[in-house]
């Protein structure tokens, strides 16, 4: 069965994922021939936006989206939508997902109930959510006896039938409001096993997507971004070009206290303008889905070491992890023997992060069946593809070590990074990259070779140029980023060649 019709996604969009009066105008709502796992909510075009709305309105150059109401030209500080209850399989666990723009001083809160033994549990939420703010999924879920949420999936005590969706749209600024794309919901069914793959499609394919290694990225975020790497390579992969470093000072969970956040992780993707979200599928869904030209992330855990009996066996993999994204690029045959195509950023470099992993092993290692489905982008939101970037400029010191960031002719010394005292991250929080132009032609500018930097106690950014300039003899021009937590990244260029030797 094709993935968009098992997922119930953007072909059928919202007829499909909802019942008929959640619509303005009646509308048929063909019923599938079995209940799905997943529910996707993409165009909120005909929704009835007095019965299951509050203080929203559609979007004026995009009917199918949702934002906040105007009046006298300033929008309401909060709106809400609900769906209706909807039916899914049967199923005890269930994450939720969202597409949304969230301009500075905006954000989102998502929540789910659901139908255990005829009775509904009360709303689990998880926490609020921006590209633009840091985010935090809630500091204690109050569990009720119905169902309880960890961070981003929700446990039922028994056995769960049906859905109930809300989120909230919120802005401190007047003139400022979130843009909500796409809700979806997706649960591990009880009445069959993911793991199975009775009827495999037949597919040799291998896409080609840029490979990451998180290891080689900055030292103090490179053993937590597996996430945030996963989904740089998928978007870089169409018409994106975002540093795995930028992507994860825009996925950090504060109260996690990590970037593994599935639902914020495929909401990053959202942000980046593509349809993206979180779903437990099969082997033939992330075929489906290679077929289409996307590469998917996946959860896995797996180890290296065949003696090692406590995580799967997956040979020819960097090492051993209880918790782990890799990017699925394909699938193949090696002499006759069936293997998955990856994008593994648990390597050492990025040359050794594509590899191929023996199939029935890999199948073992993904025994969350949690992917993350990262489509093409939203027509119309083509410029959201790249990163937020301000250009500025560096003013160097008299010794040529030193560089003060200077935006719209105004000094903005810069917060040295606390996080070696702390082992925590905050709104300060930032990586200062650079690399050079003598590295030749890479995939992707992430693929270029990045060194890291230090700010000093003054704000400045420590770069003895003098001393790069000569390990660098080809090279005319440093970029710097300054990739900051949920803001845009400043980025600068040093023309070395004015860089004078004593």
């Amino acid at each position: 069965m094709k993935l968009s019709r098992f997922i119930l996604g953007t072909a059928l969009g919202l007829a499909a994922g909802a019942v008929a009066f959640y619509y303005k105008k009646n509308t048929d709502v063909l019923a599938p021939e079995r209940l799905s796992n997943t529910r996707i909510f993409d165009d909120f075009a005909g929704v009835d936006l007095q019965r299951f709305g509050k203080q929203l309105s559609y979007a004026a150059t995009d009917g199918s989206a949702l934002v906040l109401e105007q009046h006298d030209d300033a929008y309401v500080a909060e709106g809400i939508l609900l769906t209706p209850a909807f039916k899914l399989t049967s199923f005890k666990t269930l994450v939720i997902s969202w597409n949304a723009l969230t301009p500075r001083g905006t954000s989102v809160e998502v929540a789910a109930q659901v139908l255990v033994d005829d009775e509904w549990s009360k709303w689990h939420s998880w926490g609020h959510w921006s590209a633009s703010q840091p985010s935090a999924s809630e500091t204690e879920d109050s569990a009720d006896r119905l169902a309880s949420l960890d961070t981003d999936t929700l446990t039922a005590s028994g056995v769960a039938t049906e859905v109930r969706l809300r989120v909230k749209l919120h802005s401190d600024d007047a003139t400022q409001t979130p843009v909500l794309k796409l809700l979806a919901a997706s649960v591990k069914p009880l009445d069959r096993d993911l793991m199975a793959d009775d009827h495999p499609i037949d597919l040799d394919k291998v896409i080609s997507a840029p490979a990451y290694s998180q290891e080689i990225r900055d030292p103090k975020l490179a053993p937590g971004i597996c996430s945030p790497t996963t989904v740089s390579m998928a978007v870089n992969r169409q018409n994106a070009d975002i540093l795995p470093e930028e992507a994860a000072m825009r996925n950090y969970d504060q109260t996690y206290d990590g970037f593994g956040n599935w639902s914020f992780s495929t909401a990053l993707a959202g942000s980046l303008g593509y349809h993206a979200y979180t779903a437990f599928t099969t082997l033939n869904g992330l075929r489906h889905q290679i077929a289409d030209g996307y590469p998917v992330g996946v959860s896995v855990k797996y180890t290296n070491d065949p003696n090692q009996t406590d995580l799967p066996y997956v040979k020819g993999t960097p090492g051993s992890t209880y918790g782990h994204l890799l990017l699925v690029t394909g699938f193949t045959k090696i002499d006759g023997e069936d293997y998955v195509a990856v994008n593994d950023s648990y390597a050492d470099d990025d040359a050794s992060a594509k590899r191929f992993y023996r199939l029935d092993q890999f199948s073992k290692a993904w025994g969350s069946r949690v992917a993350y489905i990262i489509e093409e982008n939203y027509q119309g939101y083509e410029r959201l593809m790249q990163p937020s970037r301000i250009t500025v400029t560096l003013l160097p010191d008299d010794d040529q070590q030193h560089f003060t960031v200077c935006e719209n002719d105004n000094l903005r010394p810069l917060t040295p990074t606390e996080y070696e005292k702390t082992g925590h991250f905050d709104e300060e929080t930032m990586t200062v990259a650079y690399c050079f132009n003598d590295d030749g032609n890479k995939a992707s500018l992430a693929n270029q070779h990045f060194y890291y930097a230090d700010v000093d106690e003054q704000g400045r950014i420590v770069l003895d140029v003098k001393t790069l300039k000569l390990k660098h003899p080809a090279a005319t021009v440093l970029t710097v980023y300054v990739a900051r937590l949920a803001a845009p990244t400043l980025t600068a260029a040093i023309d070395l060649d004015e860089i004078h030797e004593d």
